[in-house]
């Protein structure tokens, strides 16, 4: 759901749904716990989670990790909201004089969020509480999700579009180099030759992608800025889709035929992956861990290729943003800030699931660099695509982006309707 329209959906909504708004899973404080966030003693901080599934597991583990850490000191209470209504609830709660102390939100959120002032700058609260976050170790997402020159949000990790595929399948294939990995030829030709060289010695296709979620802006994002787009897609006030159409028209057809290459809209890629029904797919880092566990050594993964002139790749983050709450004590303030500092220089920890750590030095530790698979796509985080600009709503996984390239894919549009339809369709959603 679009922020802009997420607000008007929350008024209507009311105070008189804050009862059920907030969901079975959460928890209130007690009095006791209230009494010792003033009284010096342990400091209960709630903390509403979007993490589901190996991430939820993980970040559960780490807020226990923390609370034993910091027993008698801060006690975080971690809280794991429904996705389908995740940001209505914040609202809702912040409407209603209930937020929570801390909550994540997808980094194209944050915008929206800070202009409906549903959150507070992350600096102003680190200044006022002598916690240092260190801005300055983050990568340079951190200064993306700055406002009027405020600090809003800390990413948690770099999320990016990889490779992954089957080693066995890959060796039969004659694909493989002397390591068992997959060789590929260069540029968008190499990637097309590839997968016809899959098709032609394997039982079962050889590659796979997804026209819906997050995928399809992932790559057009890549896409666009490896055929050598500059600038912002969206304008400084954030009401007009600015992208260079010559650009667009050459990554859009890029677009199409690595679509059109393989298997459309499947359900699930990497059950796909891991049932041996295709050689190859294209899905987020976030799927390493479950593809690595279920298929061991047959496991390999790459960064997304090179398609164009230049190497390029999309980068997202998770973050920690400070819900509005005036009634937030700075003891609170405080101990949240402690958590989001300590997450931070563990995030190495986080990482497991298939994400790089957006705090950079924590992409040099002992434990990272143990993990099996992240060698081999961890470095192309420093090849980021530049900052696309600021919508009033996420562009990634919105229909007004999503359903264009559908059609697209399927070749039911040709790359100068495609781009002109997101024109048309993002102008009047922007207004």
């Amino acid at each position: 759901m679009k922020l802009k329209k997420v607000l008007a959906v929350v008024m209507a909504l009311g105070i008189t749904l804050l009862s059920t708004a907030c969901g079975s899973g959460e928890s209130n404080e007690s009095d006791a716990q209230q009494e010792s966030d003033s009284g010096g003693g342990e400091v209960t901080i709630e903390y509403w989670s979007l993490f589901t599934g190996a991430d939820g597991e993980t970040m559960a583990k780490m807020v226990s990790n923390f609370n034993e850490e910091y027993k008698g000191k801060i006690k975080v209470n971690l809280v794991t909201q429904d996705w389908d209504n995740y940001y209505t609830k914040i609202k809702t709660a912040i409407l209603g004089g209930q937020a929570p102390d801390l909550c994540n939100s997808h980094d194209e959120y944050v915008n929206g969020l800070i202009d409906e002032n549903i959150i507070v700058p992350m600096d102003d609260a680190c200044e006022e509480t002598g916690v240092d976050i260190q801005f300055e170790n983050y990568i340079d997402k951190v200064n993306q999700l700055k406002k009027n020159d405020h600090y809003y949000a800390v990413p948690l990790d770099c999320l990016q579009l990889l490779l992954h595929y089957n080693k066995t399948m890959v060796k039969e294939a004659g694909l493989a180099d002397e390591n068992g990995l997959l060789k590929m030829g260069d540029g968008l030709e190499g990637f097309l030759e590839t997968v016809k060289t899959m098709d032609e010695n394997l039982d079962v296709p050889g590659f796979a992608t997804a026209t819906s979620g997050s995928i399809p802006m992932y790559l057009f994002n890549s896409l666009y800025y490896q055929y050598g787009g500059e600038g912002k897609f969206v304008s400084e006030d954030g009401k007009e889709w600015i992208a260079d159409k010559d650009v667009s028209l050459k990554a859009l057809d890029a677009y199409q035929q690595i679509n059109q290459s393989g298997l459309q809209n499947v359900e699930n890629l990497s059950d796909l992956l891991t049932q041996k029904k295709v050689a190859m797919i294209m899905e987020g880092a976030w799927q390493m861990n479950y593809l690595y566990t279920n298929l061991g050594d047959e496991y390999g993964v790459m960064p997304l290729p090179q398609f164009g002139d230049i190497y390029k790749t999309a980068i997202y983050s998770h973050t920690f943003v400070l819900p509005n709450n005036p009634d937030r004590s700075q003891e609170k303030t405080k101990a949240t800030l402690e958590f989001v500092k300590w997450f931070s220089e563990n995030s190495d920890q986080w990482a497991e699931a298939g994400s790089v750590p957006a705090y950079v030095p924590a992409q040099d530790t002992e434990l990272f660099n143990s993990y099996p698979m992240h060698q081999y796509f961890k470095d192309a985080v420093e090849y980021a695509t530049p900052f696309t600009g600021t919508a009033p709503f996420a562009l990634k996984g919105s229909a007004e982006i999503n359903e264009p390239l559908g059609k697209l894919a399927r070749k039911e549009t040709t790359p100068e309707q495609c781009f002109e339809e997101i024109t048309q369709r993002l102008t009047t959603s922007f207004n």
